[in-house]
């Protein structure tokens, strides 16, 4: 139960502290659990600072001494992850492939313990042979277009490349399959911290040999020696291009990443076909409007919402704040 289905990483609820708060005969231990559980501002410092997992929260209060059976039906289902497909069918049939960064992290501003991703650093340790729960869940709106004449244009740094690797595979498949001929350009902006991390570096260079990609543009942000470059920086210096297949030639314009990201590239992309349109604002905000009621811009986004990122990045830098004045006299 702990180790497949039981949540015990995710940081406890108001609720979750109200129980161990009952489970302790310690004064000094209940106090503090039961004014974690009741004001918002303390545990929101306490969550956002510390981070812990539930291991942690035992041994912050060692008084707690919760009865097995209570503790496991007060721990909630782990929730499921959900990772892009990065294969497609067509080319590896009866196999799923992922592309999934290991995560690893210090809580407490990089100075606490060691935090690692739960599903991540699960995939990363499995075995040939092991058995793995999964479930497929379809993307409906995120697929290439039917027309294969038209342009595709792919937006993912990091992890977010791994659905076009799906896609060049499924057009490479049809190529050498079908005698596919008449496919629209595929283009793929792709960013990175370091050249190293170029993921599936061979695998594109082999797709643009085999005329499967058209253009392939690399992004590094923490390349020594080289000016820090994001894809949207990349995209403008490909403005016209860009212009031209999205608009011109009616493609499709894919997206795929934290959200952070992909707020960045939709308003380059707005700024990129207002200025080659020579468009008013409204026309550019109806236009990219357009585009999603046509379903030619697709975004698979993944982690939290932006406002969600605001708050707890606010919160955490609140909390360390806090906590930093607390332990000062």
């Amino acid at each position: 139960l702990l180790t497949r289905f039981l949540d015990i990483t995710t940081p406890p609820t108001p609720q979750f502290l109200q129980f161990l708060a009952s489970c302790t005969i310690d004064p000094e231990d209940k106090d503090h659990l039961i004014l974690l559980a009741t004001e918002p501002t303390a545990y929101e410092d306490w969550r956002h600072w510390r981070f812990p997992h539930l291991l942690e929260v035992l041994e912050e209060f060692p008084s707690v001494r919760p009865l097995p059976a209570l503790l496991l039906a007060h721990l909630t289902p782990l929730q499921p992850r959900f990772y892009s497909i990065s294969s497609s069918p067509a080319l590896c049939p009866n196999q799923v492939h992922l592309t999934v960064g290991v995560v690893s992290y210090r809580t407490q501003d990089g100075e606490g313990p060691v935090h690692y991703g739960v599903c991540s650093n699960y995939l990363h340790g499995i075995k040939e042979g092991d058995q793995v729960y999964l479930f497929v869940r379809s993307a409906p709106n995120f697929h290439l277009p039917a027309d294969e004449s038209k342009p595709v244009i792919m937006v993912g740094p990091g992890t977010g490349i791994a659905p076009f690797r799906g896609f060049w595979q499924h057009r490479y498949a049809m190529k050498k399959k079908q005698g596919l001929k008449k496919a629209g350009k595929m283009t793929l902006f792709f960013g990175c911290r370091l050249r190293s991390l170029d993921l599936h570096k061979e695998d594109k260079e082999n797709m643009v040999a085999e005329g499967v990609l058209d253009k392939v543009f690399l992004a590094l942000s923490r390349e020594p020696g080289i000016p820090k470059t994001y894809v949207q920086d990349l995209m403008r210096g490909e403005a016209k291009s860009l212009y031209h297949q999205l608009v011109q030639e009616e493609g499709h314009f894919y997206v795929c990443g934290d959200v952070t990201m992909a707020e960045h590239v939709l308003q380059t992309l707005k700024v990129i076909v207002q200025a080659e349109g020579n468009m008013s604002a409204d026309q550019v905000e109806n236009y990219m409007l357009t585009l999603r009621d046509e379903n030619r811009y697709h975004e698979d986004i993944f982690g939290i919402t932006l406002r969600t990122t605001e708050v707890h990045n606010k919160s955490r830098e609140t909390a360390r704040i806090r906590m930093a004045s607390q332990s000062n006299p």
